[in-house]
């Protein structure tokens, strides 16, 4: 059986020299044997660039070169970020967290809050996603959050990270209905954090489809059924990473002061545009071709 990614950088030795690093080395290193997994993965590494290309067809030969190789750093600052949040001790990822990001829009979630049915915050596969909830909770605001782990490491060391914090993590890890769970973290008036782009997750029909990046995708509308089971708003969320290790998670309205028609159509247009601003963050590429419906 082919070696995930995930898997590849989560292994032993791997997270043992992770937490022996300084970040700036760790980082580096990550990105080195980022590039070894695809130089000995040449198919999955040829599927990301060839979907890439798909997304930017008519774009200058220049532009599409360059956003291919800022995409496989992406995915490699991607699991340095997932590692740094879960591998490393809590006051070292909090100090970071302080230091070096910034909300905008915040006031939705209060607003949302204030309601008493919770609030759905769904982001999805972009930019510096692993760290949304360590934002959170420096903002003081209780979040439960739907995750799939590749490793039982990451399952177990995760739960040690949110240890006696306003945090909840949600999956079949872990057992019970991840439903149920869902819908009770909305009763408790808890921010539910979920992903509008987690493919393997979707329901797909033909006869259900959005339009999206000049494309038929495959759409899935379990984000408007949670909404409308429980009567939470929801706010769509995308944590951009910048130069210099800075961070912004920006929130957006998709039903806390107006009514959506779709949210979770709303938020998929969304995720559109922030990918098509800054598509080398979106680390999702090699499921480009199964969400499409035609």
């Amino acid at each position: 059986m082919k070696l995930r990614i995930s898997v590849f950088f989560q292994s032993s030795l791997n997270v043992f020299l992770f937490r022996h690093m300084s970040p700036r080395v760790a980082q580096f290193y990550l990105h080195a044997i980022g590039f070894l997994y695809y130089l000995l993965s040449p198919r999955e590494k040829r599927t990301i660039e060839r979907n890439v290309r798909d997304v930017l067809r008519g774009q200058e030969e220049a532009y599409i070169r360059r956003v291919v190789r800022e995409t496989f750093k992406g995915i490699f600052t991607h699991y340095f970020e997932k590692m740094f949040s879960a591998y490393l001790d809590y006051g070292t990822v909090r100090r970071y967290v302080d230091t070096h990001f910034r909300v905008q829009g915040i006031e939705l979630l209060r607003k949302a809050l204030e309601g008493g049915k919770g609030c759905i915050l769904v982001t999805a596969h972009w930019g510096a996603v692993e760290f949304i909830p360590w934002v959170l909770h420096a903002q003081k605001v209780p979040t439960s959050v739907i995750l799939e782990c590749a490793t039982a490491r990451l399952a177990r060391r995760l739960q040690e990270q949110i240890a006696n914090r306003d945090t909840r993590l949600i999956s079949s890890a872990y057992g019970g209905s991840i439903l149920a769970r869902a819908m009770q973290s909305l009763k408790d008036n808890r921010v539910l954090m979920t992903q509008c782009d987690e493919v393997d997750a979707w329901r797909r029909r033909r006869s259900q489809t959005i339009r999206l990046f000049g494309k038929e995708l495959f759409f899935d509308n379990t984000i408007d059924v949670l909404s409308r089971r429980t009567g939470a708003p929801v706010v769509a969320a995308f944590l951009r990473r910048s130069r210099g290790n800075r961070y912004t998670l920006i929130l957006e309205d998709v039903s806390v002061r107006r009514a959506a028609e779709s949210s979770a159509r709303d938020c998929l247009t969304l995720w559109q545009d922030y990918v098509r601003a800054y598509p080398e963050q979106w680390y999702q590429w090699k499921k480009w071709r199964e969400m499409l419906a035609a």
